[in-house]
């Protein structure tokens, strides 16, 4: 069995500007001045950033997600504008017709995902949706993406079709950074630009690249460089399906 963990905004769900739309209208009920919308998508796709002081200038800040707390906001917005990506749908049908275990892990909130993949037409796809909630760390920890993989290979062991594979496919360097962490391969969407111009990437993906999770955390150093070599970079769902095909054999 091979499965295919996604992440949500930026991978299946064009949602930039609704999320941009959405900090920018809680900025004004803040007496906070708009930011740029490529200000916003960086800080939110960035590790490290102190979001919350950012974003909205509140320290101390309790939730995991910048989108916790303000929900009411992100619903509002992501009604308005959130949209597929080309062809994200027609991947998902043809991966289920290959079997494949699919999966989300998302920072958005647990409680607001049934809502957003439903209203798209997509939640039916997936075996497993995985959000921030109480004691589930947010990407880049491997935490999610740990407890998918572990979830896919009970049931591949119940099923009598053992989990051989396990990639991560997302947008960010937070989604890039959790499948290091969790070793594990990573496909970057990079939608509409030029993989030739924007690729960090080998151009080659080493299908046979083992994916059982490691104990031994020394060995991560040795991981970094073949990590490189098992990612790479796509532009559309067409050239995304190119490369599962490879992966899924």
């Amino acid at each position: 069995m091979t499965a295919v963990i996604f992440d949500m905004d930026g991978t299946l769900i064009n949602s930039a500007n609704a999320i941009c739309m959405a900090v920018n209208e809680i900025r004004a009920d803040l007496n906070l001045a708009p930011l740029e919308h490529k200000f916003i998508v960086e800080c939110v796709n960035t590790p490290g950033k102190d979001w919350a002081k950012i974003l909205y200038n509140i320290d101390n800040f309790t939730h995991t997600s910048f989108k916790e707390g303000f929900e009411r906001y992100f619903v509002k917005h992501y009604k308005q504008s959130v949209v597929l990506y080309d062809g994200v749908a027609e991947l998902l049908a043809w991966l289920k017709e290959q079997n494949a275990y699919l999966a989300i892990a998302t920072n958005a909130p647990q409680s607001s995902l049934t809502a957003v993949l439903d209203k798209h037409g997509i939640l039916g796809f997936f075996d497993k949706i995985l959000g921030v909630s109480f004691g589930i760390e947010p990407k880049p920890h491997p935490m999610m993406l740990d407890l998918i993989r572990d979830e896919a290979r009970i049931l591949g062991d119940k099923s009598g079709n053992a989990l051989r594979t396990c990639v991560f496919v997302g947008d960010s360097l937070k989604d890039k950074e959790a499948a290091f962490n969790a070793k594990m391969p990573f496909l970057h969407a990079k939608w509409s630009e030029s993989a030739e111009l924007n690729s960090d990437f080998s151009p080659a993906l080493n299908t046979n690249f083992s994916v059982e999770k490691g104990e031994n955390l020394s060995q991560k150093a040795e991981f970094a460089s073949e990590f490189k070599l098992n990612s790479n970079t796509f532009c559309n769902a067409n050239e995304l399906k190119n490369l599962l095909q490879g992966i899924l054999g």
